[in-house]
């Protein structure tokens, strides 16, 4: 193998394991705009969250759904969310996907609304994969946890948006969580 090619494949590999979440929030684009953040455990590390705005259907290349940063420790956030309604759809790990909402019915029991320049905490989850009792469907649970509670969400998130507006509202909620 040449040098070229290795140096290719470590190139790709490492660009790989950066992945999209590790980027800092984008500045608050107008004063209106929200967030949604929380926590996220999984049996395998988690990759990407996906929220949706409820009543909207998304086809790439034309729309997409919100950007939701997704960090090694589990903390996610979706920032400059429209206030309006948002479904916490599913979300992908390194070898599988889990969709929270595969009926419409189902929806309704994950709509979070974001109002005019809030941020909202959704909670913490963990994600326990159950026996298969019927191979064309995935059998998983996501139950509520209490750890980490939002404060300690928040720190995390906090150090990762300084220099954004949204590193200001992170430290107006710390404060209102005293």
């Amino acid at each position: 193998m040449s040098r070229f090619t290795i140096f290719l494949i470590a190139a790709l590999l490492g660009a790989c394991s950066i992945g999209a979440g590790i980027a800092p929030p984008l500045e608050i684009k107008s004063p209106e705009m929200g967030m949604i953040y929380g926590n996220i455990q999984a049996p395998d590390r988690v990759t990407e969250v996906v929220l949706r705005e409820y009543g909207k259907v998304y086809i790439r290349p034309f729309n997409r759904p919100p950007r939701v940063l997704i960090y090694r420790d589990g903390n996610f956030m979706a920032e400059n969310l429209k206030p309006g309604k948002y479904i916490f759809s599913s979300l992908n790990t390194l070898t599988k996907r889990y969709n929270f909402v595969r009926e419409k019915i189902n929806a309704y029991q994950h709509i979070v609304t974001v109002h005019p320049g809030e941020i909202v905490y959704i909670g913490s989850f963990a994600l326990f994969d159950l026996p298969q009792k019927d191979i064309h469907r995935d059998s998983f649970e996501m139950l509520r946890m209490r750890k980490p509670d939002e404060r300690t969400v928040i720190k995390g998130l906090y150090e990762k948006s300084v220099g954004t507006g949204w590193h200001d509202l992170f430290a107006r909620r710390l404060m209102a969580l005293r």
